[in-house]
């Protein structure tokens, strides 16, 4: 019995860490409502919708003590708000991490070592001031095929400084 209570304390311990994934940034997810993310948070977002009934910018929100930046995108055929669902959730938050550990302040080594075996892709940033490639800056992205996924992270002198959640679109 001792056994069974253990091993169903480290199973929560571990899904309590797993906060960042291909899909989700703990409880929000890729796909999700607006309605259903109001209701997660408690919040009622007023959105300003452009002529093509897309939001004008990302949703900044704060849902337990965590800020979240969440893009928004018409799901459905009529420009309204209640068609939104979310395509990009990203926070920097230092609380967060993955089922593998990686945290922020994670390195490019760490992330290498951990997800070498899955599809991943590694993007040198863009400099606008000296229009060129640096590796000041790099974006190392998971992608989840069953999904249509990315899980995007934004690297600064090669140490995670945020989590992006995305739609694969393709390009």
């Amino acid at each position: 019995m001792k056994n069974i209570l253990f091993i169903l304390a480290l199973i929560v311990g571990i899904t309590t860490q797993a906060q960042v994934s291909t899909t989700r940034i703990n409880d929000i997810k890729l796909g999700m409502k607006l309605s259903e993310l109001e209701k997660l948070t408690g919040q009622k977002f007023k959105l300003k919708l452009n002529e093509y009934g897309y939001p004008d910018g990302d949703l900044t929100i704060v849902s337990k003590g965590i800020t979240y930046k969440v893009g928004l995108t018409q799901n459905g055929e009529s420009n309204r708000a209640d068609n939104l669902t979310i395509y990009m959730i990203k926070s920097s938050d230092s609380s967060l991490k993955t089922l593998s550990g990686i945290k922020i302040g994670s390195t490019l080594d760490e992330l290498l070592s951990k997800y070498k075996n899955l599809n991943i892709e590694i993007f040198d940033g863009y400099d606008e001031k000296t229009e060129k490639r640096t590796k000041a800056f790099r974006y190392f992205n998971i992608e989840d095929y069953d999904n249509a996924s990315i899980l995007q992270f934004y690297l600064v002198n090669d140490k995670v400084v945020s989590f992006d959640v995305m739609y694969n679109e393709g390009c």
